[in-house]
């Protein structure tokens, strides 16, 4: 095969491209660096306490003396206990038993990157921890841890109890009872809070904060590849408005509302988890973001809670609040079981798209429980794609082939009026017409399928189910199908055998597509299918794998209709 100067020409601007847009992106700052994953979390079990572990001195009575002011530096803090752990089938949660704080979720179905350890939903990023209480601006100090124990609760649940004595500098005396509880199974935690005033003066609480934690860049949790800042904050309002706020963005008023809005409920989410926060009744949304620099790169970690109306307690008098929270998977089934409007977090793709993407995620979901496989539940997905566009698609190639038969007039016409391409054109719409040929008739199935096209792309690159599922030789149907790795001087070349096949098959289809424009224009059309694998190299290998069987597909379809419906080239004479 001889090449032209520009063919050359072509392939040399490719290969360029292909080898080097990765490191001059990075180089750049166009694109992130991958973050290495942090050390994994000890997941060694802690001894549950069953009893009191700290020795119990009797609540002192409402009327009971208490100094009526103590400076910050003489309260005395109780001593740090072993971390207690309330644990269940898909998830195991640290507490903290002096501040009463989580301090990591661990879930235990899901493994980092390298799957060498568990994925640990990091709340260290927070002071408070997650589903702690605290007040802004007036701290205070336990002082006597009073109950710790976990313990069977209701209908097979598991609970854990901490009571604990609390001053402030201003000499505010209360007692603070605490109860988390979970199922046998599933990634819901109830809790509640009950505040006793033990002085005998008034307790006035006016910046009491409910701290739904934070939630670390999913690259850090799991070290995924990241492709696009997928770090965000949800929440609900109690009109019914949803925000969906980047974490990344730079204009703080769009993050920060001011003043701060009623909501039904908040969440922190990454590309494939979230936390998210709500109550009985609607609560103002308390909201902070913390910026972690991981060398040239800026992660910003958001932490969202409920700010709680001013308490005024009476001596003896008390007060409750209860939240419940969710921190696991983004699974739109776990999602609605727990609120929902929370599916709402899900935000596959853009706009109307995101209803396409849920379906497709809904039906492909439906296919696994049938099939057992997600890789065979794509092939299926991808044969009932096809015969939804199978008359679109048969009438396209009906077009196609016209094309075909008119395509030794058109080079005869192209010849003719080779020096007036105005009245080349002319002659080529009358000769369209006459032969009642549509140029663009074979565009139609690849228009009609683009929308079906992104969003399956936004469902296999954000649907967790798909995560670390195997199939083949792809170890990872949300990640590139890389089976090796070729060491370049500046760059090591993955090495992606669906994308390759995807973009041979797609050359394949291209050739047997008539193409009526000049020799120019059909260079470049013929070297499209290239220049597409240099830029989707690294698609999920879910979607190459959609794309590949559905190239195949396209290819036999168009043998088979071309030999059961033959049309012969018009003759030539008739050219002008």
């Amino acid at each position: 095969m001889k090449f032209d100067k520009e063919t050359l020409i072509a392939i040399a601007v490719c290969c360029v491209v292909l080898f080097g847009w990765d490191p001059f992106s990075r180089y750049m700052g166009w694109s992130a660096a991958p973050v290495p994953p942090p050390a994994a979390v000890a997941s060694t079990a802690a001894p549950q306490p069953n009893t009191e572990s700290v020795p119990v001195s009797a609540v002192p009575a409402a009327g009971s003396a208490v100094p009526e002011k103590k400076a910050a530096e003489e309260l005395v803090q109780v001593s740090p206990l072993p971390p207690v752990e309330l644990k269940n089938k898909d998830m195991i949660l640290s507490f903290d038993p002096v501040s009463g704080s989580i301090r990591s979720i661990t879930l235990e179905h899901y493994r980092n990157a390298a799957r060498d350890a568990r994925i640990v939903l990091d709340q260290s990023f927070s002071s408070q921890g997650a589903l702690s209480l605290f007040q802004l601006g007036t701290p205070w100090v336990v002082t006597q841890v009073v109950k710790n124990r976990v313990e069977p609760g209701a209908d097979g649940k598991l609970q854990y109890l901490l009571d604990g004595r609390i001053q402030t500098v201003a000499g505010d005396d209360f007692l603070l009872s605490q109860i988390w509880e979970i199922g046998a199974a599933g990634y819901e935690t109830d809790c509640s809070f009950k505040i006793t005033n033990l002085a005998r003066r008034p307790l006035v609480l006016n910046q009491l904060v409910m701290n739904g934690g934070d939630l670390a860049a999913w690259a850090m949790i799991s070290g995924d590849k990241m492709r696009t800042p997928s770090h965000r904050m949800d929440f609900e309002t109690v009109d019914g408005s949803f925000y969906d706020i980047k974490a990344d963005k730079k204009d703080d008023a769009d993050y920060f509302q001011n003043p701060a809005p009623m909501v039904e409920w908040a969440g922190i989410s990454n590309k494939y988890f979230g936390v998210i926060l709500t109550a009985g009744e609607p609560f103002q949304l308390f909201q902070g973001r913390t910026l972690q620099m991981k060398g040239k790169d800026k992660v910003y970690i958001p932490t969202v809670g409920a700010r709680l109306p001013a308490m005024v307690l009476n001596a003896g008098e008390s007060k409750s609040v209860a939240f419940r929270y969710y921190s696991g998977p983004k699974m739109t089934q776990l999602l609605e079981a727990f609120e929902p409007s929370t599916n709402r977090m899900m935000h596959l793709a853009w706009g109307p798209l995101d209803y396409l993407a849920r379906l497709l995620l809904w039906v492909l979901v439906q296919l696994h429980g049938f099939c057992g496989s997600y890789g065979v539940s794509i092939i299926i997905l991808t044969l009932m794609v096809r015969l939804l566009f199978y008359p679109v698609t048969a009438k396209a190639n009906a077009s196609m082939r016209k094309m075909q038969a008119v395509q030794p007039r058109i080079a005869s016409l192209r010849e003719k009026y080779k020096d007036n391409p105005q009245l080349l054109n002319t002659k080529m719409m009358e000769l369209y017409r006459a032969e009642k040929v549509n140029p663009f008739g074979g565009c139609l199935p690849i228009l009609l399928q683009i929308p079906v096209f992104f969003a399956l792309y936004a469902t296999l690159d954000g649907a967790v189910q798909l995560r670390q599922v195997s199939f083949l030789w792809a170890k990872d149907l949300a990640a590139a199908d890389t089976v090796a790795t070729i060491p370049l001087y500046f760059y090591n070349l993955p090495v992606n055998p669906l994308v390759l096949m995807m973009t041979a098959l797609m050359m394949i289809q291209q050739r047997m597509t008539p193409m009526a424009m000049d020799p120019m224009q059909k260079k470049m059309m013929l070297m499209m299918p290239v220049v597409m694998l240099i830029f989707l190299y690294d698609l999920p290998s879910g979607l190459t794998l959609y794309w590949t069987v559905s190239n195949f597909f396209s290819i036999i379809q168009l043998k088979l209709q071309q030999k059961a419906h033959p049309v012969a080239a018009v003759p030539v004479k008739n050219a002008d």
